[in-house]
């Protein structure tokens, strides 16, 4: 088979139970693989602020595909190779209106790193948030920012590429997802109503791997993609040559797929590497 390019995911693929980390097993298939030459490339919907530290110190993952494929970064040369369509600095702020000052957990992907209100920051406590996101937070990876969101995204003139809204409180679930629905500009991913992760309509998640794709000059039938959300991973998965979906995926994803793995927190992803790149 000739697979030159490995696409996975973070959470629920690559990462075991804290969500922080990536196994033993699973970062030894990782490295056996490019040590075979194939390319293994992160494809997340986190923001680059927030990739397992593992990667982080590897220079054998050039490619990072981050915030659900709105950018696309070449770690050896510093490139942008692809900046997706974003929401507007106005979109931006007219999202943030919404839930801001509610005491309301989120993290806003932009330019590459991880935005929140500073009052969150100053007393996680208060809030829902995930428990592997606070170690991202004690490590200083994002950026506080004082005031409104609204209007430091208008002031600063800043283009989102993702909302996470974490742990809506059931009763502003409905008002939440009435407002938000009523934005053309709003796409879905996963999660609502309790968690809400959302980008630009306008983002083509297809088109930013097939840039990416057209510089390495492969195509789809020498791509394994792997992962475990229909929504973030299931458009790379069912065009790839082989597509996994890890155990613990929803049915959606499994029967879209070529083969299905053990669960995340069983070394799914190592043993679908195992199974078909590893000689």
């Amino acid at each position: 088979m000739d697979i030159k390019v490995l696409f996975f995911d973070f959470d629920g693929t690559a990462l075991q139970r804290d969500q922080v980390f990536i196994s033993p097993r699973n970062m030894h298939a990782l490295r056996q693989a490019m040590k075979q030459g194939i390319i293994c490339i992160p494809c997340t919907g986190r923001s680059a602020d927030m990739f397992p530290p593992q990667i982080e110190a590897e220079e054998g993952f050039r490619y990072w595909v981050s915030a659900s494929g709105c950018r696309i970064i070449d770690r050896k040369t510093g490139e942008v190779i692809f900046d997706g369509d974003c929401f507007t600095p106005e979109q931006s702020a007219e999202i943030c209106k919404i839930y801001e000052g509610q005491q309301i957990y989120s993290e806003i992907a932009a330019q590459g790193k991880l935005y929140f209100e500073k009052e969150v920051n100053d007393a996680l406590w208060n809030y829902s948030v995930p428990p592997h996101h606070v170690w991202y937070v004690e490590t200083g990876r994002q950026i506080a920012v004082e005031g409104k969101l609204s209007d430091f995204f208008l002031s600063n003139r800043i283009s989102v590429e993702k909302f996470n809204l974490y742990g809506v409180p059931e009763e502003k679930q409905a008002p939440f997802m009435k407002q938000l629905e009523s934005m053309d500009y709003v796409n879905f991913l996963d999660g609502p109503p309790k968690n809400m992760q959302f980008t630009s309509s306008k983002l083509d998640k297809v088109a930013a791997i097939e840039v990416l794709l057209k510089r390495l000059g492969v195509t789809y039938d020498q791509v394994m993609s792997i992962g475990d959300s229909p929504g973030m991973d299931g458009c790379i998965i069912r065009r790839s040559k082989v597509g996994v979906a890890m155990g613990n995926a929803p049915q959606e994803l499994k029967d879209m797929s070529t083969d299905v793995t053990a669960p995340h927190d069983e070394d799914g992803m190592a043993l679908a590497i195992e199974k078909y790149l590893l000689k």
